[in-house]
């Protein structure tokens, strides 16, 4: 095997290490810090043992690592690129005439492959067990798990109170879901024994209209026809029903993105939009996960960057913390261009790729000013 390859499978075995060793200090940070705060707010609502909140946490830790991962790669490139600098191992690979690109491509493929695991792998366990958590946490704190929910047969919306429970049905919907078409509405009340109520709930009546429109506290239904077990169905022309919802506090009622894993993304985006709601922040998620491969590689070229110019100039701890500063940086002007995708005020696929492209750009160009310097 030539001098090159066995250098650079090496290397590729000292970042693997570094992302196992970044990894496992912290998960357990995560861990601990979690299974904390689930203690503290479930717990200020009902007693939950230990064991619960381990298992709330449990449910939580791969969509916290999905949004940790970016700073685990930054920090193994750097812990493993100092090590080598000042094992003096890098100067030596140099001397041997291996370019920075050769032995820098064995971090940037592993972190490539790294973020194709976080968008087919990772992302669709994470969300379904973010799913899994909040539905878990509202059970045991005895909240209703309300949400809009579209599919192929229209919108499906779940709201209630202590005493009844709204399941409604809409085909269609305008205004981000203020409008509702060709609505059926299922009431349910709560089952009570001996004065005390239950978790048992009884259907109660069916209502059917034309037009449900979201008012602040009610929602005003229009040609309605309501249908009581026992009762001949009776004709009104319009009825209101309460609700906790207004306009204002809507879209925080749909479904998470942290709950549609990656290869869901798609067929919930068409639903989404047949069903006439607003799909942006759904696309602007799908294409912020595409962009997540390039995101890891230009995380890791950063962090190697830096390290790379500390083996040239003889090092400061202040090189370091401007690397971290401008990874960090990247994360946050990631987010920000992802915000204003979702807002529709640039598009989506834009927001999503710009960020880290440039940065792939940048680190490539700071690589072959290096190499030719």
């Amino acid at each position: 095997m030539a001098l090159g390859q066995r250098i650079q499978r090496y290397i590729f075995k000292q970042s693997l290490g570094g992302i196992a060793l970044t990894f496992g200090i912290i998960v357990s940070a995560i861990l601990l810090v979690d299974v904390v705060e689930q203690l503290r707010t479930v717990g200020e609502t009902v007693d939950i043992s230990l064991f619960t909140a381990i298992r709330l946490t449990v449910m939580k830790v791969p969509m916290l690592i999905e949004q940790t991962m970016p700073f685990m790669i930054l920090i193994s490139a750097i812990i493993v690129f100092s090590r080598l600098s000042r094992l003096s191992e890098l100067p030596a690979m140099r001397a041997a005439g291996l370019s920075a690109w050769r032995f820098l491509a064995p971090l940037a493929l592993l972190a490539l492959l790294l973020g194709v695991f976080t968008i087919t792998v990772l992302n669709p366990a994470g969300a379904h067990l973010t799913s899994q958590f909040e539905e878990t946490r509202a059970k045991i704190i005895g909240k209703a798990t309300d949400g809009i929910t579209p599919s192929k047969n229209g919108i499906w919306l779940r709201q209630g109170s202590d005493t009844d429970q709204f399941v409604i049905h809409a085909k269609s919907a305008a205004k981000s879901g203020v409008v509702l078409r060709q609505v059926k509405i299922f009431e349910f009340e709560r089952v009570y024994t001996r004065g005390k109520s239950t978790d048992d709930f009884t259907f109660k009546r069916r209502i059917e209209a034309k037009l449900a429109t979201l008012k602040d506290g009610f929602w005003e239904l229009r040609d309605v026809i309501e249908n009581t077990p026992g009762q001949d169905p009776v004709r009104r022309n319009a009825l209101s029903i309460p609700t906790d919802l207004d306009p204002s506090k809507l879209l925080s009622r749909f479904a998470s993105t942290n709950t549609i894993g990656f290869w869901s993304l798609p067929s919930f985006i068409q639903d989404t939009k047949r069903a006439g709601l607003d799909s942006l922040r759904y696309e602007m998620h799908y294409h912020s996960l595409l962009a997540v491969p390039v995101l890891f590689v230009a995380m890791a070229l950063i962090g190697a960057i830096v390290c790379l110019r500390l083996a040239r100039l003889g090092g400061t701890g202040q090189l370091i913390a401007w690397g971290a500063f401008s990874a960090i940086m990247l994360y946050f002007v990631a987010e920000l261009s992802q915000s204003l995708g979702a807002a529709g005020t640039i598009p989506t696929i834009v927001a999503a790729l710009a960020p880290p492209f440039f940065a792939l750009f940048g680190a490539l160009t700071a690589i072959a000013y290096m190499e030719d310097g």
